[in-house]
């Protein structure tokens, strides 16, 4: 008898265990794993050394409210946070006058502002939107087309044109259709079929085309200081791009110069891109690598088993607190960390001139760090470009005010100042006559080199009023054409009212037959120069700061 309950017990035990190894192997899962060649974690190391500057965040309040997964500075110099609820809080910098300012109905992961102050918004349940100042949401693009729908709308930018760029993380699992943003995110990157993509709206076509194609769950999203180009976090594979947006449905592997890694074999998980101050790029690893995971990258079948245990067991790695920032070429030039993370599952930073925001995903309130109070300046530059003009003499060119005898004739000129506009990427100058911004008015007397002049200034920079003393210098005759003559002219300036104590004036000038005017005899030649006005303010004592 004994031995026949023991015998009943094993088979019990046998068929439970046949059960279970059926389903850890055939019971269906929603993905089909792809095979990938997973880097070997760098660790942290290098430019990602451990520290604990992440560490101590002070805290804004939020309620009830949880996941401040993005958080930009509007129009209106307020804060506004996407919370996990769908609402869009609004506040002032420091938390105080808390309110909702929009709901969608869906879970806003990133916004922008256009140059209209809509909120552009990607919803990854309902697409990317518009939400007017009165809150009133719009959706601007679901579908790519009528048959290819936006599933995970994740992050977003606007270009400088108009042109909205915005994430598509999964062309696979839409987390309207998996219970939310986690179980889809989760679900694709262990897939890894790569289904992420960039995709472009068109404000003035109202058409959404596919720039780039092929990531592994495509996630955060900045813009470049060129206005077209793109970063995109690739989070699966660890990665961050740098992508043209003027491509179309381009395949990220395809090797196009187009599509470039610019900083790979991450230390974790990256999640969003924000522009910050002087360049940076912010990034958040919203967890760390995790050497089990990895080691499954090429053992697709074993994914599969994975998905089929409790969620709790997968290895999803201890919590690390960690955000950084790149320049344009990659270099890391900030690091942040919390080993502990006390603040849960950072994602991204947002920088103003006071204060550094930290994005979250799950914590309960807005953490925050103050910035360190930046190096006063100690002066002011102007570049401009200077147009000769028709005026009578005032008769103030004399020895006494001068400090050198003026030329018997023409001696006393006026010039008008503009402000100029330049491409950002280059400095070229587009625009050399935007706005008219100061007067100056000269006296040149000569010197014993006759290629040499005295030069003596009044001038008038805004409300700011001032003088300069120095000398023009002539480079060459007939060049770069008959007719042209560069000249160098350079003023040290004073008489500027607190708190400037001095300044520099200098020019890079081209006199033509033409005297008068901003047009040039030869003509196509920007007369009569652009120049720099560099003003110094009184230095305090470090003891004074």
């Amino acid at each position: 008898m004994k031995w026949r309950i023991v015998r009943r017990i094993a088979a019990g035990i046998g068929i439970v265990l046949i059960l279970v190894a059926a389903y850890l192997c055939l019971w269906p899962v929603p993905i089909s794993p792809v095979s990938w060649p997973a880097p070997t974690a760098p660790g942290y190391t290098g430019a990602f050394a451990p520290n604990t500057k992440l560490a101590g965040l002070h805290l804004i309040d939020t309620g009830e409210e949880v996941g401040p997964e993005h958080i930009a500075i509007g129009p209106d110099g307020k804060l506004y946070v996407a919370m996990e609820s769908g609402n869009l809080l609004r506040m002032d910098p420091d938390g105080a006058h808390q309110e909702v300012f929009a709901t969608t109905g869906g879970r806003v992961l990133g916004f922008a502002f256009d140059s209209a102050g809509r909120l552009i918004a990607a919803d990854a349940m309902k697409g990317l939107l518009a939400i007017s100042a009165d809150a009133h949401v719009t959706v601007l693009s679901d579908h790519v087309s009528a048959e290819d729908p936006v599933r995970y709308a994740d992050a977003v930018v606007v270009a400088p044109d108009g042109m909205i760029y915005f994430t598509d993380a999964s062309g696979r699992f839409a987390p309207a259709d998996w219970g939310g943003t986690y179980e889809a995110s989760l679900l694709d990157i262990l897939e890894q079929s790569a289904t992420g993509r960039v995709l472009a709206y068109d404000p003035a076509t109202k058409t959404t085309r596919v720039v780039a194609h092929g990531l592994s769950f495509a996630n955060g999203i900045a813009l470049s200081a060129d206005g077209h180009t793109l970063f995109v976090a690739e989070t699966g594979r660890y990665r961050i791009w740098k992508i043209d947006g003027r491509a179309t449905n381009l395949d990220v592997q395809s090797n196009s110069p187009q599509a470039t890694v610019l900083l790979e074999n991450l230390p974790g998980y990256p999640d969003n891109l924000m522009r910050g101050r002087d360049g940076r790029i912010w990034i958040g690893l919203f967890k760390p690598r995790n050497s089990a995971a990895d080691s499954l990258a090429q053992r697709p079948f074993m994914r599969k088993v994975l998905l089929r245990l409790p969620r709790r067991l997968l290895p999803l790695g201890p919590s690390y607190g960690h955000v950084f920032a790149i320049d344009e070429d990659g270099h890391v030039t900030e690091d942040l960390q919390d080993p502990a993370a006390a603040y849960p599952a950072a994602t991204g930073v947002t920088e103003t001139a006071d204060r550094m925001y930290v994005h979250s995903l799950r914590a309960r309130g807005i953490g925050w760090l103050p910035r360190s109070a930046p190096t006063a300046v100690q002066e002011e530059i102007y570049l401009l470009r200077s147009v000769r003009e028709h005026a009578e003499p005032s008769g103030g060119c004399a020895a006494a005010t001068t400090g050198f005898e003026p030329f018997p004739t023409d001696a006393e000129r006026s010039f008008s100042f503009w402000s100029i506009r330049s491409t950002p990427e280059d400095g070229r100058v587009v625009d050399a006559k935007v706005a008219r911004v100061a007067e100056l008015r000269g006296c040149f007397g000569p010197t014993t080199e006759p290629a040499r002049q005295n030069f003596y200034a009044d001038i008038r920079l805004g409300a700011i009023t001032f003088h300069g003393t120095g000398e023009c210098l002539a480079l060459a005759l007939n060049v770069p054409e008959t007719g042209l003559f560069p000249v160098r002219c350079q003023l040290v300036l004073s008489g500027a009212p607190p708190p400037y104590v001095g300044g520099l004036l200098t020019t890079n000038t081209m006199t033509s037959q033409a005297p008068f005017g901003p047009d040039s005899n030869p003509p196509g030649y920007t007369q009569a120069s652009i120049a720099t006005i560099r003003l110094w303010k009184h230095q305090q004592e470090k003891n004074h700061e």
